[in-house]
C-alpha cells in the first residue's frame, strides 16, 4: 500500500527532529562533562593554592627560626657566611617539593631613607648622587626621588613635583609618601630602561629608614660612601663579596689603612641588617607557586611585615 505524500513528509520531519534532539542531547551531555571537569580542576587548583600559603607559612616559621638562632649566636653582625645565608634545600612533602631562601635588604641604598621625619637628609642625598654617578646614572634622579617621596609640591633644583611628571605619558603625579616599592623609581624623568637595569640591584624601599649594611654592599655602594673612594680601594673593603666587619671601629680602621678618611659619626651605614625577604618555591602536583615575605628582625622577634605572590 502506498503511503501518501503527506504522510511521508511527516515521517521526514520527525526523522529531523529525532536528529535534532538527539545533536542537543550530545551537547548538553558534554556540556555538563566540561563544566564538572573545569569545577574539578578549579577546585583543585584552589585546594593546591590553599596548601601552598600553609606551607609558606611553615616556611616563614622556618627563617623566623634562623633568624632567631643567627642573631643569638652573633647579634649585631650580618655577612654572606651567616646561618641566614644558607638556602634550604629542596624537601619533599607530601604531593610536591618545597625549598626556601633568605635574602637580606641590607646590602642597598635605601631611598626612603633621603627623608626623615619629613626632613631631607642631605648626607643620604649626596651619598645617592655618587652611587648614580658612579653607575653612570644621571644625578639628578635622587632629587627627583627625594622630590617623589617628600610631602611639599615645590621642586628642587634639578628635581620633578606634579607639573613635571603631569607632562609626561602617561600623565602622573608624585606620591608624596615613601616608596612602597623601589620599582616607583622607574617613573622617574631621568630615569630610563637601561639606567634602571644598572641601578636595581643597589637600592632598595624598606618601610623606615635604615641604614646600609657594609658586610653586603656591593663594590659600588663602597664607592659611593665617601668622595675619593675608588674602584680598587672599594673591592678591597669589599673583599671579594666575603666582607664581615664586626663594627663600624672595625670599618673606620681599615679606611684609615687604604689612606681614607674613616667614617662619619652620622653616616647611615652598619655592618648588621633587621630586614629580610624570604622566597619560597613549592611544587604541588606539578603546579608550582612562588611566594615571597618581607620579615623584620627585632629585638622582640621576626615579623612578616608583607606577602606576595611571586617576587617581592
Amino acid at each position: 500500500m502506498k503511503q501518501s505524500g503527506s504522510a511521508r513528509r511527516q515521517r521526514g520531519v520527525a526523522l529531523i527532529v529525532a536528529v535534532l534532539v538527539l545533536a542537543l542531547a550530545s551537547l548538553i551531555l558534554l556540556s555538563l562533562l566540561d563544566t564538572g571537569e573545569l569545577a574539578q580542576a578549579r577546585t583543585r587548583n584552589q585546594l593546591r593554592a590553599e596548601q601552598s600559603w600553609q606551607l609558606q607559612l611553615g616556611l616563614e616559621a622556618w627563617a623566623a627560626q634562623i633568624l632567631r638562632e643567627d642573631a643569638r649566636l652573633e647579634p649585631n653582625v650580618d655577612s654572606a657566611q651567616d646561618l641566614w645565608a644558607q638556602p634550604l634545600p629542596p624537601l619533599d612533602v607530601p604531593g610536591g617539593r618545597i625549598s626556601g631562601r633568605l635574602r637580606e635588604l641590607g646590602g642597598c641604598f635605601n631611598v626612603n631613607g633621603l627623608l626623615r621625619e619629613g626632613e631631607p637628609q642631605t648626607r643620604e642625598l649626596e651619598r645617592f648622587e655618587r652611587l648614580l654617578r658612579v653607575l653612570g646614572v644621571n644625578p639628578l634622579v635622587a632629587t627627583q626621588a627625594l622630590d617623589w617621596i617628600d610631602a611639599d609640591l615645590q621642586a628642587s633644583p634639578g628635581g620633578a613635583e606634579d607639573g613635571q611628571h603631569a607632562g609626561l605619558s602617561p600623565p602622573r603625579r608624585t606620591a608624596n609618601r615613601p616608596m612602597a616599592h623601589v620599582s616607583e623609581l622607574r617613573l622617574l624623568p631621568g630615569l630610563d630602561a637601561d639606567a634602571w637595569r644598572r641601578l636595581q640591584p643597589h637600592v632598595c624601599a624598606l618601610p623606615e629608614p635604615t641604614p646600609t649594611n657594609l658586610n653586603t654592599a656591593s663594590v659600588e655602594l663602597w664607592m659611593s660612601l665617601q668622595e675619593g673612594i675608588s674602584q680598587r680601594q672599594a673591592e678591597l673593603l669589599w673583599r671579594q663579596g666575603n666582607a664581615r666587619y664586626r663594627d663600624l671601629g672595625e670599618v673606620s680602621s681599615e679606611l684609615e689603612r687604604l689612606g681614607l678618611p674613616p667614617l662619619e659619626p652620622a653616616a647611615a651605614v652598619s655592618v648588621s641588617t633587621g630586614w629580610f625577604v624570604l622566597e619560597a618555591d613549592i611544587l604541588l602536583d606539578d603546579l608550582p607557586f612562588a611566594y615571597s615575605s618581607l620579615l623584620r628582625r627585632a629585638p622582640e622577634g621576626v615579623t612578616a611585615v608583607a606577602r606576595s605572590r611571586g617576587r617581592l
